[in-house]
């Protein structure tokens, strides 16, 4: 979800401020490394705030965002010690695999509704999605990679799984 967010902010923000001042490929590769660093330094919090002060997204995703929010950081701030005691028993186990799976299904719903608008933005900008397979099997390729090529797509399908 924040690679998604971020996608959007390179191209609702980013693009925006140079493309049209774009002058060399070595600036822009430049331009562009030091954007996504400044992206990787931010929390969710500040970077879905980046997002809707842009107001590029339709504002009543705001709460959904919002509500995404406030699950990751609970994930990543407080699930284990809430869940302490369930780890030590297979129906706690469950229960903190339901509310895994529960967090599962906000954050691809959010993302459902953000990649189309990347993907829209891609297109505009030249970035099919031809090209963008064949940049994955390039990567893929490159990384050595050796699953099944049914498995290597970065497409989500409907239900967000890969």
């Amino acid at each position: 979800m924040e690679q998604s967010i971020g996608q959007l902010l390179v191209f609702f923000d980013f693009f925006r401020k140079n493309v049209p001042g774009y002058t060399t490929i070595e600036k822009w590769e430049e331009d562009i490394d030091a954007y996504d660093e400044s992206l990787s330094a931010k929390t969710m919090g500040q970077l879905v705030k980046q997002l809707s002060l842009l107001k590029v997204v339709d504002a009543s995703l705001e709460p959904l965002l919002r509500e995404a929010l406030v699950m990751r950081n609970h994930l990543a701030h407080r699930f284990f010690v809430d869940h302490a005691l369930n780890f030590v028993s297979s129906a706690g186990r469950d229960h903190m695999i339901h509310d895994l799976e529960v967090a599962r299904e906000l954050f691809n719903k959010v993302e459902n509704i953000l990649n189309p608008i990347t993907y829209s933005l891609c297109e505009k900008y030249g970035l099919t999605q031809e090209k963008l397979k064949e940049i994955e099997r390039d990567l893929f390729a490159e990384a050595g990679g050796d699953l099944p090529e049914s498995s290597q797509s970065f497409q989500r399908t409907a239900s967000g799984d890969r």
